[in-house]
């Protein structure tokens, strides 16, 4: 029997009565793969991305429907698209012209993504579905996952390079084909790797560079983690479970909601957080999300749970979501070959309810995500500070910015990213384009004739790569801020970080607290200290996505947002006057540009309050009302001296906020709650009641 599929798991996917969810997965795959394999050739005509991207899934989707259940059209797509790959020259299996495609002394060339993706789709097809070739042929196959494919990946491996999650890719490439090859040298050096490359998750399970990236590199450990398992080893003394359990906690806080998406037809797209690279239309691949809920059941119920409750949310109902032909990369992902021997086995869906969580959650990654309630109207997130990074990259200047959903709607977000070789690629990842703050310092002239004054804009700094070189690696990367406290009470929610260390000198504190009142009610109180007098500018992001942003400036210090059924109320008491910008708002990143997903000029819009005089300190407070579209507009500030508040219509909820460095009140007026958020001395924060 194959490796990636037991006597067992076949019976359970054909076994219709026993398992009806499974019945609709393979019949959704037979019914992929017949459509793929009605015209000869890989692509099939309505991909948007390079034949290198949809390779391995469109491979590895057909030699699983073969090995279920051989089919004579099947398997003649399936040996002519297969031999062909593996007889196409050398340089094609490097990837596209950006990648490195110099021939190395010896004649042979560095592998890349493409390259692993290449090598264990070709293993698969040999595994799974062997009979489509002749003796010659899997021989030949073999020949070339051997000198080629497997070659050009340990070509990369043996390079120094980032702690990233290219590092689990390159592996998952080795590691499928020795396994397939039954190579025990090959097998030797796929545990070191593995042992070593699953290290770059955080303690906790969340990753360094983003949702969407760790979704890939835990893909690629799952690849990696299933050959060996599934050859009898004992893979828990390899790359022990628990850090890639946590992921689904991780993932499950930043999920928001699925619902269809202009843009992307009639079929729900679910979004969640998307800090730094990572889409707005985005949820786990549903392979990842099934492997953490089987193999993970046992040692870890909870998270196994949660995994399958986000499988059931954002997969079922609608089997041919797509698009997918970027799927196995994880740029928009999908359902794949695994989905079917999993599904059965996979541990029961557990809500975040049903699980116990928190309604405030923080991640070392530096995500903190607080929500009123899980079934609630609010939900917050912030991008702050956490322990080094074990895995820095795909990082934008993004510390301290915030994204807001009210009633099902993303208001205050994130660019995301679109095409990486697009001219605005720097204006996406900058400091400028995101819910946080930038400085300016203002140089007086020297020279005789008076010329004008020169500005200094001070933004966050890109922080160091982790390195690996030859069993040497680099310490974890300390990216500049550090969590002050995240922490909820009754139905207060605080979120805090200071990140004066990302932006460097004349910047010496930006301590950021973001808190959530209610469902209603949004404080923001930034302490900005610098060495020299500098100018504060906020800077907020607004959704405009769809054109269906209905933004009205209402005055020097306040605007009024609404987006469908949500409406944001927000003043700025910096002493500043708002301006506009129009930006980028992406959906999900492609490999080209101009593709669906990518936001157009005024997606976004983009505002700021640059404060009228430069100081060297200040405490600032933006407050956000937040209600419907009609009710927002009677929600109005109250102040008086050091206390602001935020008053609904008739006076029925009314939380005020006063603060000082050393401590921030909290009150619900109504009835009369008071809360302190007070440091307890070297930045150490706590609430009480």
């Amino acid at each position: 029997m194959a490796l990636f599929l037991s006597a067992e798991e076949k019976g359970a996917i054909t076994a219709n009565d026993r398992h009806p969810r499974v019945t609709d997965f393979h019949w959704a795959l037979l019914r992929r793969v017949e459509q793929r394999a009605s015209k000869p050739g890989l692509l099939t005509g309505d991909e948007t991305a390079d034949w290198w991207y949809p390779a391995a899934e469109y491979l590895t989707d057909a030699a699983m429907a073969q090995a279920i259940k051989a089919d004579a059209h099947t398997a003649i797509w399936l040996r002519d698209v297969t031999l062909s790959l593996v007889r196409r020259p050398q340089d094609d299996w490097v990837g596209p012209d950006f990648r490195n495609h110099t021939v190395l002394p010896d004649g042979s060339q560095i592998g890349h993504l493409e390259t692993a993706h290449f090598t264990w789709a070709t293993a698969l097809v040999l595994d799974l579905a062997p009979g489509v070739f002749t003796i010659e042929e899997r021989r030949e196959v073999a020949e070339v996952l051997r000198n080629r494919g497997v070659a050009m990946c340990l070509n990369w491996l043996d390079r120094p390079h980032s702690v990233a999650n290219w590092w689990c890719v390159m592996t998952a490439g080795l590691t499928v084909a020795a396994a397939v090859l039954d190579d025990q040298a090959l097998l030797t050096r796929a545990r070191k790797e593995l042992a070593d490359c699953a290290k770059v998750l955080q303690e906790d399970g969340s990753h360094g560079e983003s949702l969407q990236y760790a979704n890939y590199a835990l893909y690629s450990l799952m690849l990696s983690c299933e050959a060996l398992r599934r050859r009898g080893e004992n893979i828990d003394q390899i790359a022990p479970l628990g850090r890639q359990m946590g992921y689904a906690r991780w993932a499950a806080a930043s999920y928001l909601y699925s619902r269809p998406t202009t843009g992307w037809g009639p079929a729900p797209k679910p979004r969640s957080f998307n800090f730094n690279d990572s889409g707005a239309v985005f949820k786990p691949t549903a392979d990842l999300l099934l492997y953490l809920a089987t193999r993970g059941k046992a040692s870890h119920p909870k998270e196994a749970g949660l995994a399958r409750w986000l499988f059931e949310e954002t997969y079922a109902g609608w089997l041919a979501q797509g698009p997918h032909d970027q799927a196995s990369f994880g740029l928009r992902t999908d359902w794949g070959f695994l989905t079917l021997p999993l599904l059965p086995q996979a541990a029961a869906a557990l809500s975040p309810t049903e699980a116990d969580l928190d309604a405030t959650q923080s991640f070392d990654c530096g995500d903190a995500i607080a929500r009123d309630d899980w079934h609630g109207k609010t939900v917050l997130a912030v991008r702050g500070g956490g322990p080094p990074l074990h895995g820095p990259g795909h990082l934008h200047h993004d510390l301290n910015s915030l994204i807001l959903v009210h009633n099902q709607q993303r208001l205050l977000t994130d660019a995301g990213h679109g095409c990486y070789r697009n001219l605005i690629r720097q204006l996406d990842v900058s400091t400028g384009m995101h819910n946080t703050c930038v400085f300016h310092v203002t140089s007086a002239s020297n020279d005789s004739y008076q010329a004008p004054a020169t500005q200094q804009v001070i933004e966050q700094r890109t922080p160091p790569q982790r390195h690996w070189n030859h069993d040497r690696i680099d310490p974890p990367v300390d990216r500049g801020a550090r969590r002050l406290i995240a922490a909820q009470c009754d139905d207060l929610r605080v979120l805090a970080s200071e990140a004066s260390a990302a932006y460097g000198p004349p910047i010496t504190r930006f301590a950021r607290f973001t808190i959530l009142c209610g469902a209603h009610v949004v404080f923001v109180i930034d302490h900005i200290k610098s060495d020299q007098p500098v100018y504060t500018q906020w800077n907020w992001l607004l959704n405009n996505r769809d054109g269906e942003l209905d933004l009205e400036l209402a005055g020097p210090d306040r605007i009024v947002a609404r987006r469908g059924d949500a409406g944001m109320k927000l003043f700025s008491l910096s002493g500043g006057r708002v301006t506009r910008t129009w930006a980028h708002v992406h959906d999900a990143y492609h490999t080209q540009p101009g593709q669906m997903g990518e936001g157009r000029p005024g997606s976004g819009h983009l505002l700021h309050w640059r404060e009228p005089n430069a100081t060297t300190e200040r405490m600032t407070l933006h407050a956000i009302a937040l209600d419907g579209y009609g009710e927002v507009a009677r929600w109005h500030l109250r102040s008086e001296a050091n206390r602001h508040g935020l008053e609904s219509a008739g006076g029925t909820v009314l939380w005020t906020v006063e603060s000082t460095p050393q401590r921030i009140t909290i009150r619900e007026e109504k009835a009369g709650r008071v809360y302190h958020l007070t440091d307890n001395g070297q930045d150490v924060w706590s609430l009480v009641r």
